[in-house]
């Protein structure tokens, strides 16, 4: 059985820096792309095309940066955007 090696603090610390600005870029893309959208589509389609166009953004960038997400780490960004701008169409019908 092969020794777990430990991980240090840096490395924990780039983590956890990746992880909050992904958030914070998911986070203010939608509500930027939701304004935009809100425009030109019923506010129900503009929030789920922008949260689906926000994820697929970060999951692009956060890979070029090479620290893709730890759990999504072979998904496509493409089909990490679709994925979520379905659950949040879904979502909004049923609470709807």
């Amino acid at each position: 059985m092969a020794r777990r090696r430990k991980i240090k603090p840096a490395a924990v610390a780039r983590r956890v820096f990746f992880f909050v600005a992904g958030s914070l870029l998911v986070g203010f893309l939608a509500v930027f792309l939701n304004a935009l959208l809100g425009e030109y589509l019923p506010r129900h389609f503009a929030m789920s095309i922008a949260v689906g166009v926000s994820v697929a953004f970060t999951f692009w960038v956060l890979k070029l940066a090479k620290h893709p997400p730890l759990l999504l780490r072979n998904v496509p960004p493409l089909a990490a955007g679709i994925c979520a701008g379905l659950g949040v169409h879904i979502a909004r019908l049923w609470l709807h």
